[in-house]
């Protein structure tokens, strides 16, 4: 109350708020506690500041397979709400942590919205440059996770057999407007991640 100058009702409405969110949980009669929330080589389902910042005590380095500026098709238009012929960046990349293959992203951002992306910027962390360069307000994603079984290529990459199983995060992240920025799909390396997510009721 001293800290912000607002009144008991005002903490009282924000602690409700965190709890419900799941960031904080209250025991009757000992008070108010802050929930864990990292694990070690977890992927928090929630964090939309990308893996550079999540991993930040990790070296995380990044090795570009494809930076192109291609057309929505029907597909991508639907996912992404956007007109058929909308110009968007296709960028698609191998994310590595301390030196081993993480996961592969592929993703595409609205050019009408990200104006902008070089091979410098996506060699390094997209996320930190939409939010300290761009001052895009990141607000919320749709995550749909599955598991599929990696081809050739892809276990190439990730230093896996074709075959093995990876798994799946299918994004859509939203601005604070409402408005679709970036659609992707990770495919992470089932030996080194596993995701994190607060539940609660």
């Amino acid at each position: 109350m001293e800290r912000f100058n607002v009144s008991r009702n005002t903490i009282r409405k924000a602690i409700e708020v965190l709890v419900g969110k799941g960031y904080i949980y209250q025991v009757h009669g000992s008070g108010v506690f802050l929930r864990e929330f990292s694990k070690p080589g977890c992927v928090p389902m929630w964090d939309m500041s990308g893996l550079t910042r999540t991993f930040s005590k990790d070296k995380l380095t990044s090795r570009l397979l494809d930076l192109s500026l291609i057309e929505a098709n029907d597909e991508l238009a639907e996912k992404m709400k956007c007109k058929i012929h909308t110009k968007l960046y296709h960028v698609r990349r191998v994310r590595y942590m301390n030196d081993e293959p993480f996961t592969i992203e592929e993703s595409f951002f609205n050019k009408d919205i990200i104006l902008y992306l070089n091979e410098d910027i996506c060699k390094k962390s997209i996320y930190d440059y939409i939010i300290n360069d761009l001052k895009l307000k990141i607000k919320f994603a749709d995550k749909i996770i599955s598991c599929e079984k990696l081809n050739k290529d892809e276990a190439l990459l990730l230093h896996l057999n074709e075959g093995d199983p990876s798994l799946i995060v299918e994004n859509t992240v939203f601005l604070s407007n409402g408005t679709i920025f970036d659609f992707s799909r990770e495919k992470y390396n089932y030996t080194r991640s596993k995701l994190l997510s607060l539940a609660t009721l």
